[in-house]
């Protein structure tokens, strides 16, 4: 049996959106620093996006996984072991780059589509914007661009103190990382319905 979030198609997960915690740092980018950006990351993953890279591999892989599982199971179990210890690895630079930049985790909205989160200072609508996301528990970085909608001023601050609430659309994001994205919204709000049935 399939829950609601299962049934949503591809169009839809475009605008599907959940109330969830991530991390957001962000900065203005003109056109011409995207430009050199995102040429520059399509070849060389830093460690915020590392994780985000071996998952996407991990998920390349899952059919010759399954073969050489039937055939040897050990050797299987042994590739399983070494993916388990890269995603260590993987976490523990994640935590190190976090580190640096002291960002808390914030109450966020997101979809594949787009996201809002607050912040302590204006974005003027229309400006292009970096946005660096870790999602959480997993601890996915994200490096992404987008394009803002709309920036209000709370009517409170969120615990972070932040006083603005940034719209922005995801613009020019790769399809990986769109998927990425997809994932993690679909497995919260499943299990969110999974914890409703239980409540």
């Amino acid at each position: 049996m399939t829950s609601a979030s299962e049934n949503i198609n591809a169009e839809q997960r475009e605008f599907f959106r959940i109330d969830d915690t991530a991390i957001v740092q962000f900065r203005t980018v003109s056109e011409t620093e995207y430009q050199q950006l995102a040429s520059a990351t399509n070849d060389v993953p830093d460690k915020l996006t590392l994780k985000a890279k071996f998952d996407c591999l991990s998920r390349q892989l899952q059919p010759l996984h399954r073969t050489i599982s039937s055939r040897h199971p050990d050797v299987a179990k042994y590739l399983s072991m070494l993916d388990t210890k890269l995603n260590m690895l993987t976490e523990q630079l994640i935590k190190d780059e976090l580190d640096e930049v002291a960002n808390s985790p914030q109450v966020v909205n997101i979809g594949a589509g787009g996201m809002s989160f607050s912040s302590d200072m204006p974005v003027m609508a229309g400006s292009l914007l970096e946005l660096r996301l870790v999602l959480l528990p997993e601890m996915t970085g994200i490096l992404t661009y987008a394009n803002v909608i709309s920036c209000v001023r709370s009517s409170s601050n969120d615990a972070t103190g932040n006083e603005y609430q940034v719209a922005v659309q995801f613009e020019r994001m790769k399809d990986e990382v769109r998927d990425i994205i997809s994932r993690h919204v679909l497995t919260r709000e499943q299990a969110r319905l999974r914890q409703q049935k239980q409540e």
